[in-house]
C-alpha cells in the first residue's frame, strides 16, 4: 500500500555522474544541502576517470552513496540505474553539471500536500551557463498561482525543464523504465507517460537550475549538431499523440507543427554544411513548410525556395569561414 503524504524518508536524489569533475561538487552539495535532507546517491556511468570516486567521497564522505555501474549503459540507461539502486519510495534523478535549490524537498513535500495522489510533481527551472549565472531563455508556460495541474497536451510540443522532477520509482518501473534508445527524449517521453499514468502537478517556486554548455564536445551538442534532435523530437511528438485519449484526439500534422515552431535558421547556418545530404535537404524541406516569424526569416527563407539545398550548403560554409568554425 502506497503511503497516504509525501515524507523526507521516502525520497532519494540520485546525481548521475560520468566525468564532469568541475561541476559535481556543486550537484551533490545542492542535494546534500537541503532544507529537508533526504537520501543522497551518487551513480557513476562506468566513466574514464579512475579518481572521480574518491575525488567525490574525499569531499563528501559517508553522506552519500556512491556506486559505479560495471559497464556503460548510456544516459537514459545509467537513469535506469538510478531506479534499480533506489532504496526509497520516490526518486529525483540529477545530473553532474545541474543542481538544485536549496528548498527543492521542501516544495515538493508542499506540492505533494496540496495535489496528493500525482505520478509526477516538479517546479519551475533556470537555464543557467557554465559559470551558473542565469540566462534569459526561460519555458514559457507560466503557472497560474502557487501550483497548478499538468496534462499531456502542456507537454506536445515540449518537455519539462529539466531537473526538479519527482516521481515514484515503482510508477517507473511499471512504464518500462526509460527508452534507452531515445537519445534526449527518454525523460520527455516518462514524463507523458507519468502523466497518463496518475497525473502530474507542478510548483511555481523556481527549485531547479540546467546548465547550458557552448562546446559541441558534449554528448546532447553533438545528437543537435549531427541532425537527429528534430527527426527524434518528431518521433516523441508522435508518441505522445498517441497517449493522448480518444476525446481529443490530434492528428500528426508537421506542416502546423513548424508553423508553430519555425525550424531554426542559426541551426542550418551552424551545421548544414556539414550534415549528410539526406539529412540537410530533410532540414531544408521543414524550413521551407515553418511560419516566418520575422522578415529577414522569410527573405532566407525566399532564397532557399529558388537556390534550394545548394544555397543552404553554401550559405552555411560562409557562415562557419566568417565565425572561424572548422568545417
Amino acid at each position: 500500500m502506497r503511503q497516504m503524504s509525501l515524507l523526507a524518508n521516502h525520497i532519494t536524489i540520485a546525481v548521475t555522474v560520468y566525468n564532469r569533475r568541475q561541476f559535481i561538487k556543486q550537484a551533490v552539495a545542492s542535494a546534500l544541502n537541503q532544507s529537508v535532507p533526504v537520501r543522497v546517491i551518487v551513480v557513476e556511468d562506468c566513466g574514464p576517470d579512475p579518481t572521480l570516486e574518491s575525488f567525490v567521497k574525499a569531499e563528501f564522505g559517508s553522506r552519500i552513496d556512491y556506486i559505479r555501474n560495471s559497464a556503460r549503459r548510456g544516459l537514459f540507461g545509467n537513469w535506469n540505474a538510478c531506479l534499480e539502486y533506489c532504496r526509497t519510495e520516490w526518486v529525483t534523478i540529477l545530473h553532474d553539471d545541474d543542481f538544485l535549490a536549496p528548498d527543492f524537498i521542501e516544495a515538493m513535500i508542499e506540492l505533494e500536500a496540496a495535489s496528493p495522489g500525482c505520478a509526477l510533481y516538479f517546479g519551475s527551472v533556470l537555464l543557467v551557463n557554465e559559470r551558473g549565472e542565469p540566462l534569459p531563455e526561460r519555458d514559457n508556460r507560466t503557472v497560474q498561482g502557487r501550483w497548478m495541474k499538468r496534462g499531456l497536451l502542456d507537454i506536445l510540443y515540449l518537455p519539462f525543464g529539466f531537473p526538479g522532477h519527482l516521481f515514484r520509482v515503482s510508477d517507473a518501473g511499471a512504464l518500462g523504465g526509460f527508452r534507452k534508445t531515445s537519445f534526449l527524449c527518454g525523460d520527455w517521453e516518462m514524463w507523458a507517460k507519468l502523466i497518463v499514468f496518475g497525473g502530474a502537478a507542478q510548483s511555481s517556486r523556481v527549485i531547479a537550475f540546467n546548465r547550458f554548455h557552448e562546446g559541441w564536445d558534449r554528448g546532447t551538442n553533438q545528437i543537435v549538431s549531427s541532425g537527429r534532435h528534430i527527426p527524434t523530437t518528431l518521433v516523441q511528438h508522435k508518441r505522445i499523440l498517441a497517449l493522448l485519449p480518444k476525446a481529443c484526439k490530434i492528428g500528426f500534422n508537421r506542416t502546423e507543427y513548424f508553423r508553430l515552431n519555425p525550424l531554426s535558421i542559426r541551426f542550418l547556418l551552424r551545421h548544414g554544411a556539414s550534415l549528410r545530404p539526406r539529412l540537410l535537404a530533410y532540414h531544408v524541406r521543414l524550413l521551407l513548410v515553418s511560419r516566418p516569424p520575422h522578415l529577414q526569416y522569410a527573405l532566407f527563407q525566399k532564397i532557399t525556395r529558388i537556390g534550394g539545398v545548394g544555397f543552404v550548403k553554401w550559405a552555411s560554409k560562409l557562415w562557419r569561414r566568417m565565425n572561424a568554425i572548422a568545417t
